[in-house]
């Protein structure tokens, strides 16, 4: 790695400072919840809910008396998603609803939407996005294939692999939106490291759903897979910015390979754990190769670009 690559003094005292106040954030949010559940038994009913709507009262009240993008407001907003998965957890818990988890994270990231527009803030986007996806990877991943909501897939030869490329497209389509998003006003709303985020997610869906022991229709599920990342490999090569995409679908396709390649010889004997071995040594190491070479060839580009 050359010096210029490794992160100055001022970049990590900036990261330290962000990530302690991401700290202090959630372990005030975490504090109000635990200090409903110690008092549970004390409170009933009326003190729980009160409680939990009084402290989002007030967050909202803080974004509204300092709107983002002051970070005050941003961190208002911040607690006020995590006080209102708290309220509709705490809703399931006392009235036993009898509604699938997967339901309260979608009704969580439905409520919560407003404060992610209106924070301005990659973080709270990067919170609202992960309680989305933990809400398809319970749908896509945890429910059953008889289950009502994927009766209307009936006889298309549903599986499970097929299931997860939905959460897959979900995330890629945001990953396509903020990069638009960074080219608007609203430019400190979408950092890069979100969509950097949503790209790995989304794909890391697509390896699983490739994965020999998730669907009958590998062929398929891996062509549809296949196309995305030329896709995404043609965009980032046509653009020449940034060299992330690439190394994610290098790893993603390496992993895919190399399961495959074990599946198919079942592993019975130490030659075949060689084979693998060479195999993903030597992809990786070229991969890796491939990749720090484009790295260094694209940022010299751009700063002979600059530098004119």
């Amino acid at each position: 790695m050359r010096r210029e690559d490794r992160p100055t003094p001022a970049e990590r005292r900036a990261f330290a400072v962000s990530l302690l106040q991401a700290a202090g954030l959630g372990s005030l949010g975490a504090g109000i919840i635990f200090f409903v559940a110690a008092n549970w038994p004390i409170w009933g009913l009326a003190g729980r809910f009160g409680s939990l709507e009084t402290g989002l009262v007030l967050c909202i009240g803080v974004a509204l008396r300092q709107p983002p993008p002051l970070r005050t407001g941003q961190a208002a907003l911040l607690l006020a998603t995590f006080l209102t998965g708290a309220l509709l957890a705490l809703f399931g818990q006392s009235y036993q609803t009898g509604a699938d988890v997967h339901e309260l994270f979608f009704t969580w990231a439905l409520l919560a939407l407003p404060f992610a527009v209106a924070a301005l803030s990659g973080a709270v986007w990067a919170v609202w996005w992960v309680v989305l996806d933990v809400g398809l990877a319970l749908l896509c991943g945890g429910l059953g294939l008889d289950h009502f909501f994927w009766r209307f897939l009936e006889g298309w030869g549903r599986d499970r692999g097929m299931l997860l490329m939905l959460p897959c497209l979900v995330n890629l389509l945001g990953a396509g939106f903020f990069p638009w998003l960074r080219r608007s006003a609203f430019a400190k709303a979408a950092p890069l490291w979100l969509v950097r985020l949503l790209l790995t997610i989304g794909l890391g869906y697509g390896v699983a759903a490739s994965l020999p022991d998730m669907t009958e229709h590998g062929e398929a599920i891996i062509g549809l897979y296949a196309l995305i990342s030329i896709a995404i490999a043609g965009a980032t090569l046509a653009h020449r910015l940034d060299v992330f995409p690439l190394t994610v679908l290098a790893g993603c396709w390496i992993a895919i390979s190399t399961v495959w390649m074990a599946h198919a010889m079942g592993l019975n004997d130490v030659g075949q754990f060689f084979i693998i071995t060479v195999w993903l040594t030597g992809s990786s190491a070229a991969a890796a190769k491939l990749l720090m070479h484009l790295l260094h060839q694209w940022r010299d580009t751009a700063e002979g670009g600059a530098a004119s």
